[in-house]
């Protein structure tokens, strides 16, 4: 709940409250399962999960997994791929993989 001042006097203000957002995994788009896969590993994710990545035979450059650990690019699969490589006992929550395409 937050309070909106109308500008003139305390009496003047009103009270909105808004309802609470409340995603499944299951509702959530890609963009959004990065972003709250992102929050969970931004703070441990390794820099080297890159070369580990890539050197794993991983199929991207350096520099789309730099972005992609940075959040700069959203890319749902690269990240997942950082995990795995850059902190394999990490377990991804199951309706936080990318949606398979059918």
């Amino acid at each position: 709940m937050f309070v909106v001042s109308k500008g003139q006097s305390p009496s003047k203000q009103v009270q909105v409250t808004k309802p609470a957002l409340k995603l499944t995994h299951e509702s959530m788009t890609d963009k959004q399962k990065f972003y709250r896969l992102l929050s969970d590993v931004c703070e441990v994710l390794p820099t080297s999960a890159i070369n580990a990545a890539i050197s794993g035979g991983y199929d991207a450059n350096a520099v789309q997994l730099l972005h992609v650990r940075q959040g700069r690019i959203i890319n749902l699969p690269h990240l997942v791929a950082l995990i795995k490589f850059g902190l394999p006992g990490f377990n991804i929550p199951a309706g936080l993989f990318p949606k398979q395409s059918e």
